[in-house]
């Protein structure tokens, strides 16, 4: 037996006498002795042994570990490829597309082009299957859904490569904002991530891919130099199997592994990390620097660390010995957690988008990245990339610029925009994308296809603008091998159009994504194969026209040399009221002008049935249209050039103090200047008068607005106000809580004790609050909540009470849901939100518009309220006549009344009038003589005429500026 493993050691023996020899027996006891040393010495080698193997083994695996890594490292970042039989990760059999669906009879843009003739659509589990010439005649399987698209427009999926909802969803609140890291981790956090952040409700996701919006980037905000990590989402609510709000289901990439997913980081420069953490670019410069130098450090480190590994990994002879020797001289694998990211962006694993506005700051961001060996895939905003278009292309081959197509001007980096910037962009090479920024109501990623509506409008191509929304976008962010297109192979995500979808007002009937229909519109589901569709082929508005600058002058010349007499020939439509009905039916109709009045508007035989034409200019128009001057109602114009720029208009809004002490009113015409871009663009718009209003700081009483004059001669002392005192203007709800209004309904209290002041003065009296309290000073008051106690109910509770005061809504957005009240109490409305979002408490419930909602229009004209529209962001002014088609289209009105609630309405409004009074066949007020049509975004202002018979702009758009 062995005890503890050893052998016993047996007691000497006596032996007896043998014939042996002596030397023999010594020499078996020593061989016993050295047998016995032997064991003993083999003993305490096995525990020695085992335990080198355990040691062994630790080291093993720290070893592997780290080698894996190394290989990881070089392997990882890799783009994938389109095939035409792919299948679609994100499909499941419980509640993924059930039927294959056959889209009929469509015309097709499939992300690069618009193809010729009609066509089949057929996808079934979430993919497109094939696209074929449309035809009749063959048999569909009975397990098919089949749609006639009748004609209509059909494109991919729109892709937004900029969105921030479901780190902001609607309505805004503090507790669910969680766009930006700040302040307490610093300007560089590479290291989070935006979908830590996502909120599945969020009611968005249906919202926006009701505009077509199928796929949607969401990146951090740009408080931080470097952001966090993006991640790609689709618009579909609740994808998953069980229709549960989980966050992972609504990613692209969901149902692939996830280290094979692209990673998308966010980068940004100039004004809001700077104003954020109060750095300057230079500082903010080095701080990018010095963290990337520090990841380079670790990245070289372990450059080092692998090579060496990998020498070690090939040795085969006595390798446990050299690799714990190499773990003790080199230690694990370097690795810092916070600097993964980093590391990662380094090697270029990450797909990167930088936030950058100016060309000093693509410089210098350039600069640091290639020091690093750094390339980013897009610059986002870049609103003044149109200015070094080739310097770009010269820095990074594939760079793509992602940016806007009309906002601008809301602070400095922003006020070089352009409204060709696209085009520019374009013809020079560059990859151009249109994204919505989405935060709100002005950033909407619902229209994000009206974006390319408006760069179209400015000169890219049908298909360059449709590209920029779809397969540009998706080739940058690296998925153009399944979104973006529409052809077999590729993600079922498609948008079927009632129009073109750059025409204005376009929307679409139905949304597909991953083959699930998004829109509830039965009208669009049957089975019919009706060849007779009745329907002619979507058509691309056309490009507006532009002047050159030599062109212009030979026009304008004429038109300032003619003195008293032009005439216009080419008119096709008159949109101004004549009290004739039958005038755009006639045929060869001119308009001559003298005196800056409309002398004839005819056919040229009656305007000339004497034949006496000497001394007329004569401008040949080929799609004259005729409009009344626009109204621009409730924006900043005249008064703020740059919002977050004090400096550079009257200055901040301030604290009116007791809201009851008329003498501390504020009134606008005491600070406004009328020479900046955004009153360039009134005038491109045709817009030829603006109602502005103090700058509101805070309480209820903003002050009092005053009319001014666009034109570009206009100056205070001659002309540029037509109106020193509009209306009173004052604010109701949270915009208004101060100390001296600490709640909501202690504002609704100071505007009741304000009206009856001046209801209570002298008859005589001619102060402001007296003269709004009988009705010959409007009062304006802007709310937007339609049914608390202490917002647009109360208004109209006000009213009754307050019979003689001219009661008028601004904002309205909650407006609809009690439309015929305020149409009892003869409210009329000035409309900021007929293309509203319900971004903030108070708008929570308002409408958000066709196709999930009616439009807010429709109701309140249905109502019978009198409306009038506005808008609350300077730089779409240029825009406000499209505005009013977007009304008109679904409320059922001609284009004649459209452009009415962007000009005559808003002066019956002003004045308390229902009803128009004027002379038989007169023209009051200003009109605008255009060429093509300003509603569908066609039109460029040929002559702008005022009131008083002067001229006041002509061509004001030529080709040469930056608007």
């Amino acid at each position: 037996m062995t005890k503890n493993g050893f052998l016993p050691i047996e007691a000497p023996r006596r032996f007896a006498k043998s014939s042996t020899p002596r030397y023999l027996r010594h020499g078996r006891l020593a061989l016993r002795v050295l047998l016995l040393a032997a064991v003993l010495v083999a003993l305490i080698q096995a525990q020695y042994l085992d335990g080198l193997i355990t040691s062994y083994g630790n080291d093993l695996e720290v070893f592997s570990e780290g080698l894996n890594k190394c290989h990881e490292t070089r392997f990882g970042g890799q783009v994938q490829q389109w095939t035409k039989d792919r299948k679609n990760p994100r499909w499941n059999p419980i509640s993924g597309q059930q039927r294959p669906i056959l889209i009929q009879n469509a015309t097709l843009f499939d992300g690069e082009s618009v193809l010729a003739e009609a066509v089949d659509i057929t996808f079934k589990a979430g993919v497109i299957s094939s696209v074929s010439p449309t035809t009749f005649e063959h048999q569909v399987s009975k397990d098919i859904e089949v749609i006639n698209a009748h004609g209509r427009f059909v494109t991919p999926g729109l892709v937004d490569m900029h969105s921030h909802h479901l780190l902001i969803p609607f309505p805004h609140l503090p507790s669910t904002s969680d766009v930006n890291e700040r302040p307490v981790l610093g300007p560089i956090t590479p290291f989070v991530r935006s979908i830590d952040g996502f909120k599945p409700y969020d009611p968005l996701i249906e919202i926006i891919a009701s505009g077509g919006v199928t796929s949607s980037l969401i990146l951090p905000g740009s408080a931080n130099i470097i952001g966090g990590e993006a991640y790609l989402v689709k618009n579909l609510p609740t994808p998953g199997p069980n229709a549960e709000p989980v966050v992972e289901e609504l990613l692209l990439d969901y149902g692939i592994p996830e280290q094979s997913r692209k990673r998308y980081l966010k980068v940004a420069c100039g004004e809001n990390p700077k104003g954020v953490y109060k750095n300057t670019r230079l500082g903010l410069a080095w701080l990018l620097r010095e963290h990337l130098k520090e990841a380079q450090e670790l990245q070289e480190d372990q450059s080092s660390w692998c090579q060496k590994a990998a020498d070690v990994a090939k040795i085969r002879f006595s390798q446990s010995r050299h690799i714990s020797k190499f773990l003790k001289h080199e230690g694990k694998r370097p690795e810092f957690f916070e600097l993964e990211t980093s590391l990662a962006l380094l090697r270029g694993e990450l797909n990167v988008n930088v936030h950058c506005y100016e060309p000093e700051d693509f410089d210098r961001m350039l600069s640091v990245l290639h020091e690093f060996n750094i390339h980013p895939r897009a610059f986002h905003h870049a609103l003044e990339a149109w200015q070094v278009p080739e310097w770009l292309k010269s820095q990074e081959e594939n760079i793509t610029i992602a940016t806007f197509a009309e906002n601008g001007l809301y602070k400095a980096e922003a006020y070089g925009a352009n409204l060709r910037g696209p085009k520019i962009l374009d013809d020079h090479g560059l990859q151009v994308a249109l994204k919505s920024d989405h935060t709100g109501e002005e950033f909407y990623a619902k229209y994000l296809a009206y974006q390319a509506a408006i760069s179209h409008s400015f000169g890219l191509s049908e298909e360059k603008s449709l590209q920029a929304i779809t397969s540009i976008p998706a080739r940058s962010i690296q998925q153009d091998h399944r979104i973006g297109y529409a052809r077999p192979g590729y993600d079922a995500d498609l948008v079927i159009w009632d129009d073109h979808p750059l025409q204005v007002g376009a929307t679409p009937f139905q949304v597909f994504i991953d083959g699930r229909p998004v829109l509830k519109n039965e009208s669009l589901s049957n089975k019919s194969t009706d060849e007779a569709s009745g329907a002619s082929i979507p058509k691309a508005p056309k490009v507006r026209p532009s002047l050159a600058a030599a062109q212009k002058e030979d026009i304008c010349t004429k038109v300032h040399d003619a003195g008293s007499r032009i005439l216009f020939t080419g008119v096709e439509k008159v949109l101004i009221d004549t009290n004739s009905t039958s005038i755009n039916a006639k045929k060869d109709l001119v308009m001559l002008v003298e005196n800056g009045q409309i002398k004839c508007l005819d056919e040229r035989s009656s305007c000339f049935h004497s034949g006496a034409q000497e001394d007329i200019a004569h401008i040949a128009l080929e799609n004259g249209h005729v409009l009344p001057g626009l109204v621009a109602f409730g924006t900043t114009i005249g008064i703020q050039s740059i919002a977050s720029e004090s400096s550079t208009g009257d200055g901040p809004g301030q604290k009116n103090g007791d809201a009851l002490n008329e003498k501390l009113l504020h009134f606008a015409k005491y600070g406004i200047h009328l020479h900046d871009k955004e009153l360039a663009r009134t005038r491109i718009g045709g817009i030829t008068r603006a109602i502005t209003a103090p700058l509101h700081g805070s309480g209820i009483n903003q002050g009092v607005s005053v009319g001014l004059r666009t034109s570009a001669s206009a100056t205070i002392l001659e002309e540029g106000i037509w109106k020193d005192d509009v209306a009173l203007h004052l604010v109701i709800g949270q915009n208004a809580r101060d100390d001296e209004t600490p709640s909501v309904s202690s504002g609704v209290e100071k505007l009741r004790q304000l009206l009856q002041i001046g209801k209570d003065a002298a008859a005589d009296s001619v102060g402001i609050y007296a003269q709004a309290a009988k009705g010959s000073l409007p009062v304006v008051v802007q709310a937007f909540n339609e049914q608390h106690q202490d917002d647009i109910a109360q208004l109209v509770l006000i009213k009754r009470e307050f019979k003689s005061v001219n009661l008028i809504l601004h904002g309205g957005h909650g407006a609809p849901l009690v439309a015929n009240s305020l149409a009892e109490a003869e409210i009329p409305v000035i409309l900021t939100g007929n293309r509203g979002a319900p971004d903030s408490w108070e708008k929570k419930n308002a409408l958000v518009g066709p196709p999930l909602t009616q439009s807010p229009a429709k109701v309140l004209l249905d109502a019978g309220v009198l409306l009038g529209l506005g808008l609350s962001m300077d730089s779409k002014i240029h825009g406000l006549a499209q505005e009013a088609w977007w009304a008109g289209k679904y409320a059922g009105l001609t284009e004649q009344q459209a452009i009415a609630l962007v000009s005559t309405n808003i002066d019956l409004i002003l004045q308390g009038q229902s009803k128009k009074t004027n002379e038989v066949g007169a023209v009051i007020g200003d009109f605008v003589v255009w060429e093509g049509n300003p509603l569908r975004g066609e039109g460029s202002v040929v002559v702008s005429f005022q009131g008083n018979g002067k001229v006041s702009d002509c061509w004001p758009d030529t080709l040469d500026i930056a608007l």
